[in-house]
């Protein structure tokens, strides 16, 4: 492709003697980048990719596109802006928009961004639209699935992948630091839905106010035909009702003031001039699901899908890898696996854990070293309030040293109300040892994403610790089973 091909559009000007440069590709890491490959500079969190453009020079670049006033560096040199949202917009044309002819619907929010994506990819394809997914726990193109690596990828790697699915509709979980870092620049939704705003990555977007900007910045994405879901009972939700409506797009209010939709008991009332109600019942319990399903089901409706049809499939939903993920105990206790990690995720979970009529609830949790630490206190008292024992661990070190978050832990549970273990896997064989006929032991944090470092027992996660565990039961009682 020539230079000028991918320049132009951006409303770039360059030299005539550069606009035939033949260009084979892109690259934002200079190792990666080849001969006639344009090598774009980032300023990252970490590395300042501007300190490399020697070195992508050197593999083969023979264009460099930066945001730092640079000159004579041996080849033509673009600067911009902002190089991430240039990478995106350069990405798009390179690979010939690959989403143009796509159903495009992006998901974001705090919480319910992957199970509202599993349920809507499910309603779809039981309808016959085939669904490339983007989450946080895997990728599936072509029904090919992939472990996530970020929630959102960067914007070159999702160009690359998409142009490779023949699915109909492409579901992409969209989160704060994907938009606040322009990951999906040059992309074009047909339907953006809105879940929730809670505390949550203050350590990054520093307040709220902050953190909700970097979520309604997806609507900007919204094709001039584009459709926003908003489960619009909330400040936030409210608010971005009010944005997507001055920028004439279409909006349809899941509860909230004047609502398109109204979530009753167990079910989707819809259109309030001529109601029809649909059961939004599915086998993943508590509140927190029914309003993910009414959102996912008030998408399939505008994508005109018979609303039997979604009821129907939604009965037949069968969960999602790591949320609410069930595993029964030999001596009749079950646990619960769950990706829970926000104060009102947390309440939603034990809520839906007291329906199962628990005779106690154990709490197994921790926390994420170098993140948001001003939501822990309330987590842990949402956990001490409803949980008969709960158990404080790590989640991921992320550099903090081992002693400085016992420190922090202990000091977040001044009346000693919790048991503090700070290996993960030994903090879940204490609840496996502690666990009676019918307890509900509730580990969050993780769901089914591995850990980062290592802990005491030889696992790699908390559903392979789980297992463990019940191996090792299983073959220390053989003899009397």
């Amino acid at each position: 492709m020539k230079l000028e091909t991918l320049i132009k559009p951006l409303g770039i000007n360059i030299s005539k003697e550069d606009e035939s440069i033949e260009i084979d590709g892109l690259a934002f890491n200079s190792a990666k980048v080849e001969n006639n490959y344009i090598f774009v500079a980032i300023s990252g969190t970490h590395k300042d990719g501007h300190e490399f453009i020697e070195d992508a020079i050197s593999n083969g670049a023979c264009v460099v596109v930066g945001e730092e006033n640079l000159s004579s560096i041996g080849v033509p040199y673009i600067q911009v802006n902002n190089s991430r949202k240039a990478l995106g917009l350069l990405a798009n044309i390179f690979y010939e928009n690959p989403t143009q002819h796509k159903i495009m619907i992006g998901i974001t929010g705090t919480n319910g961004k992957t199970t509202t994506s599993y349920m809507l990819k499910h309603i779809l394809e039981s309808a016959g639209i085939s669904c490339s997914l983007f989450g946080s726990i895997c990728t599936i193109i072509n029904g090919v699935e992939n472990i996530s690596t970020h929630t959102t990828l960067d914007a070159l790697t999702l160009n690359q992948l998409m142009v490779t699915s023949i699915d109909r509709a492409i579901i992409m979980e969209v989160s704060s630091h994907g938009l606040a870092q322009a990951r999906v620049e040059g992309l074009r939704f047909d339907y953006c839905i809105f879940t929730n705003l809670e505390h949550e990555h203050l350590d990054y977007h520093e307040n709220m106010e902050s953190y909700y900007l970097a979520k309604q910045s997806l609507f900007n994405y919204l094709k001039p035909s584009g459709i926003a879901v908003i489960k619009s009972d909330s400040i936030w939700g409210e608010r971005l009702c009010e944005y997507v409506s001055s920028m004439n797009r279409e909006v349809i209010k899941v509860n909230g003031t004047d609502p398109t939709h109204i979530i009753s008991n167990e079910s989707l009332v819809l259109n309030k001039r001529h109601p029809l109600s649909y059961s939004i019942n599915n086998r993943m319990k508590g509140k927190h699901n029914l309003e993910n399903a009414a959102l996912a089901f008030s998408t399939a409706v505008s994508l005109n899908i018979e609303p039997l049809d979604i009821e129907n499939s939604l009965q037949h939903f069968s969960g999602v890898p790591g949320r609410f993920e069930m595993f029964q105990h030999p001596n009749g206790a079950n646990f619960i696996v769950d990706y829970a990690h926000t104060g009102n995720a947390f309440s939603h979970i034990l809520e839906t854990a007291n329906l199962y009529n628990p005779e106690r609830i154990v709490h197994v949790f921790g926390f994420r070293g170098n993140r948001d630490v001003q939501k822990r206190s309330n987590m842990i008292q949402i956990s001490l309030n409803n949980c008969h024992t709960c158990i404080l661990t790590f989640d991921d070190l992320n550099g903090v040293p081992t002693q400085q978050m016992i420190e922090e832990l202990t000091s977040l549970d001044p009346m000693n109300k919790c048991v503090i273990i700070p290996d993960r896997t030994l903090a879940i064989q204490y609840a496996w040892d502690l666990a009676q006929y019918n307890d509900l032991i509730v580990i969050t944090g993780k769901g089914i994403e591995n850990y980062q470092q290592k802990f005491a027992l030889p696992t790699l996660s908390d559903l392979h610790t789980l297992n463990y565990l019940n191996d090792s039961f299983v073959h220390q009682n053989q003899y009397y089973l």
